[in-house]
Parts: C-alpha cells; structure tokens; sequence
C-alpha cells in the first residue's frame, strides 16, 4: 500500500495541500509511518521502465563498472580531460546529438583513460571513436568522421594541434582505417561493456519513479528540476572524473538536493550525519548563486512525504540520500568555484 495518496501539486508560491484517500483524513497529531509502493504503481513503473527491479539491477551494474575505474590511476590532466570533454560535445553537437549522449561519451571516456592500453598520443583518436560508439547506440549507421566533407573533421584537427603543443606529442591520423583497428582496441579495454547508465539516465529514472508516486500534476515541477540538474550535472562532470564521483551517485545527490532548492524539503533533511548543522549550511549556501539557502514552503507533514517519495524514487534509506547529497553538495561547491576562478583568470 502506498502511504502517499494522491499527487503533490505545488505552486510557484503558495504550497497546495495534498490530495488524499478519504480514510487518509490527517489527524492534527501526524503519525507518521514508513510509505511502501503498491503492486498496481510498480506495474506502472515497469510500464514506464522504471521499475524496483531494473533500478537494482542499473545499481548492480554501475557498482560493477566502477570496480573497473581505479581511484586516481590513468585519469588526464585537469586541462586535457576538459578539452577533450568540449572536443566530444562539439563533435556530437555537429551530428545534432549533443548532451543526451555526451554524459555517455565522457563516462566512456574516464573508463578508457583508465586502462593499460591508453596512450595519450590516440586521445584524439580515441574522441573520434568514442563519438562514434555513442552514436552507433542511437543509430545503426555511424557518421563518416574520416570524411572531409563531414562537419566535425576541424574539430578534431583542431583539438589533435593543441594538444600537440600542449603535450608536446605528436598524435595519431584519423583515417578509416585507423578508426576501425582503434574502435577494437577501445571496445576490448572497456570490456565491451558500452551500455552502461549515465547520469542523465539516473536522473531520468528517478523523476520518473517521482513522478509517479507524487501525480502527473506534478510533472511541470519535474521537468523544470530535472533540465537543472542535467545542468549542474554537465558542470559537475567537466570538473570531476567518474573514479571521483559516479555519474549514478551525482545524479541521487542533485536529484536530492533539488527539491531543496525548490522549497519542498527543508535543508535539514538532507544533512549527513558527518556534519554540523553550522557545516552543512555553509556547504549549501556555497552552491546558491545568490548565497541564500532556499526556504522550505511547505508544512512540515508534506515535507516528510516528499522525503518519503524521494527515499522511495532512488530506493535507498534515507540516511544513504543524506551521505550522497553530502558528496555532491561538495562537489558542487567545488565546481562552482572552480569556474568562478576561470572567469576570473580570463582577459
């Protein structure tokens, strides 16, 4: 039985109340008791790919992924992994894919730069093939990138001479031929594992699972919170590589974090038990564009259910969601600074 009757229709500036069963009348005194999904939503969930099960499995797999990254081996340079991270999304940009699958390229990538057979010299290459690879999953028909006529070719040239200079390396040809031996190489170091969950995929998941559990008049909300935490996501995945932070915990923690921002939490629910609550503001208001922590708009009884309804859409306990909030809200933080200090570096 699900104890979070009804959809949560929340207003740009007054909190509407929830809609609830009859006999789920609200006392004044709130007994509050754990919530549990129904057979009849979990059908809907499966229906939608989002049920319990493929979650555990997407968690299964992304736990057995990340076994293969090493912690801090194998991973670039901050200043070549962005390049070639910009390099990917204007290559995938240039076949009108862009960040649906860049977040898959640069997951691809963190995952190759790691292995044995990684040599800087073919990370221009290694672009190429990745791109390719991503595109292969949409399409049955990959871009010809050795072509002079396609549109991305100057990308890579461009990206192959600064990394020249740079490196002071002399890279790879990109050529038909070197494409397909290098694709094998890439495949063979990633296990031919490629269909692997990113973070907009995560992020995806748990709205969904949200979604359902909160209504479908809440689904504006939705799509507003989830297009920002794609955002944050891309900044945060330029900064941090998947051996740092994996995209699956990246997404639980903005996924989480959002609904702080939205006023639908209070920021105290979220505090992980490793900070004080003095730490955990100051950590929060490190990633407010205007340094003010957002405050919660709703009572304190339709805060707890949207708790429960987040500790429900990820299927984690809660202190797990604290934890993970607590690693992303610092990462962030980071981030964010990270680019304010690029901003002010430049002429």
């Amino acid at each position: 039985m699900v104890m979070l009757a009804g959809p949560l229709p929340v207003g740009m500036h007054e909190p509407l109340p929830v809609r609830m069963h009859e006999r789920h009348s609200l006392p004044e005194t709130i007994i509050h008791e754990p919530p549990t999904i129904s057979e009849e939503l979990e059908e809907e969930l499966h229906r939608l790919g989002a049920s319990s099960d493929i979650l555990g499995h997407l968690k299964e797999l992304d736990m057995d992924i990340m076994d293969q990254v090493p912690g801090t081996a194998g991973q670039l340079d901050g200043s070549i992994r962005v390049s070639a991270l910009r390099c990917l999304l204007h290559m995938l940009q240039a076949f009108g894919s862009g960040h649906s699958y860049w977040f898959k390229a640069a997951f691809l990538l963190d995952r190759i730069v790691a292995s044995s057979t990684f040599r800087l010299e073919q990370l221009p290459l290694t672009c190429v093939v990745l791109t390719r690879i991503v595109m292969k999953l949409a399409s049955s028909m990959p871009p010809p990138f050795a072509s002079n006529s396609c549109p991305a070719m100057h990308m890579i040239k461009d990206f192959g001479t600064w990394l020249e200079s740079a490196q002071n390396c002399v890279t790879d040809q990109v050529s038909d031929m070197a494409l397909c031996m290098h694709e094998k190489t890439v495949l063979k170091a990633l296990l031919w594992q490629i269909e692997c969950p990113c973070v907009e995929h995560w992020s995806c998941l748990f709205f969904t699972r949200f979604g359902i559990l909160a209504g479908r008049d809440f689904q504006a909300w939705i799509d507003q919170m989830q297009a920002k935490v794609l955002m944050f996501a891309r900044a945060v995945v330029m900064c941090f590589p998947t051996a740092q932070l994996s995209q699956g915990r990246l997404a639980l923690g903005l996924f989480s974090l959002s609904f702080v921002d939205a006023g639908m939490v209070p920021v105290a629910s979220l505090k992980p038990s490793t900070k004080s609550v003095s730490e955990w503001k100051a950590l929060l208001t490190a990633t407010q564009p205007r340094g003010e922590l957002p405050e919660c708009r709703l009572p304190p009884f339709m805060a707890m259910r949207v708790m429960d309804m987040i500790s429900l859409a990820v299927n984690e306990e809660p202190d797990a969601i604290r934890a993970s909030s607590g690693v992303v809200a610092e990462a962030l933080g980071e981030t964010f600074r990270k680019i304010q200090s690029f901003q002010v570096e430049r002429p």
